[in-house]
């Protein structure tokens, strides 16, 4: 396996200025082969459809998931379906609940989209989009605080958010839902199990939630990794500080996507970017100092076993900022 596929999105240059939910102009989807270290732009969506704002749109692609030759590509506003490696749309799955999406993924016949503004978990048929159900991820009614019958797609941003849900995974058949806000990862359908990520600190979010041999591994915004046994969820979680080995640097953006390949994890880094949410960005300032900032996103390659950074890919300006989601490129598909 020799390419991952990398999701996210390119900051306007008045992002900060016009507010939440309209930083980003494009939607980008990424091609890292990781033996030449070439990255192609694959695809990239610079105008909004009937499903976003008219103006200033918020254009990215947030996590997504491959199933099969196809991938699912998840918007703020929508879920798209497409052909891999020809990227033809096939079809493009939009509700009024949908807000500041930031992920899908597939199991079985049924796609699980996190709709990040309203604090919930959509399922829906992957074949129809017809919607099979609609969860609070704190087991409330979907609707206790958001009007049932607004388009809320014509919403640039809802926050705060109460939950902020950002990632859907299982252990077995139960589905977990990530929850940024109050740091934790809880079972869908009974959250009062909810398990904390961040231990004793605060303002520290949480992303991911991909289970790889026998364990579930979280990314925290400051570069540590979080991992958790499934059969002992209550158990103290060990964290691996990817910024404490050498080649990490001084700084770097928000870190969010998270691939196991090879033997190797791959993390991906956003681009720092400036944000209203202050008390997000006390990790930066504890890290000021320690060495050169890195101001462009990346993914680095990680040995956790040897506890070393084995590659460090940057992306170019104007290539990408944000980025949202990594995954294998489909195989035996091009």
């Amino acid at each position: 396996m020799n390419d991952l596929l990398l999701t996210g999105g390119r900051l306007r240059p008045d992002g900060f200025a016009l507010g939440e939910g309209k930083y980003y102009d494009s939607a980008r989807l990424l091609k890292l082969d990781l033996v030449t270290e070439n990255v192609e732009t694959l695809l990239s969506v610079d105008q909004g459809t009937a499903n976003f704002p008219a103006e200033h749109p918020n254009l990215q692609f947030t996590a997504a998931c491959t199933d099969g030759p196809v991938l699912w590509l998840a918007m703020d506003t929508e879920i798209r379906r497409y052909t891999y490696p020809s990227l033809q749309l096939l079809a493009t799955f939009s509700h009024p609940f949908f807000q500041n999406v930031h992920s899908v993924a597939v199991r079985g016949n049924s796609l699980w989209v996190t709709s990040t503004g309203l604090d919930l978990v959509v399922v829906l048929d992957k074949h129809s989009g017809a919607v099979q159900e609609v969860l609070q991820v704190d087991g409330k009614d979907p609707w206790h605080r958001f009007a049932r019958h607004k388009d809320w797609r014509q919403v640039h941003s809802t926050r705060p958010h109460d939950f902020h849900p950002n990632f859907v995974f299982w252990l077995g058949d139960e589905p977990w839902v990530v929850r940024c806000t109050p740091e934790d990862a809880a079972p869908l359908r009974e959250p009062r199990r909810a398990i904390r990520l961040t231990g004793k600190r605060d303002d520290m979010a949480v992303h991911d939630g991909v289970v790889h041999e026998g364990s579930v591994y979280f990314t925290l915004v400051d570069g540590t990794l979080v991992v958790m046994d499934p059969a002992a969820p209550d158990a103290p979680l060990r964290e691996i500080d990817l910024s404490a080995m050498p080649g990490f640097g001084g700084v770097r953006g928000w870190c969010r996507g998270l691939c196991f390949v090879g033997g190797l994890a791959y993390v991906g880094f956003s681009r720092l970017r400036r944000t209203r949410n202050q008390s997000k960005l006390d990790w930066v300032r504890r890290a000021v100092g320690r060495g050169e900032p890195v101001e462009s996103a990346s993914v680095l390659a990680v040995d956790l076993q040897a506890q070393v950074i084995v590659k460090d890919y940057r992306f170019e300006a104007d290539t990408v900022d944000a980025l949202y989601g990594i995954m294998a490129a489909p195989q035996g598909h091009g």
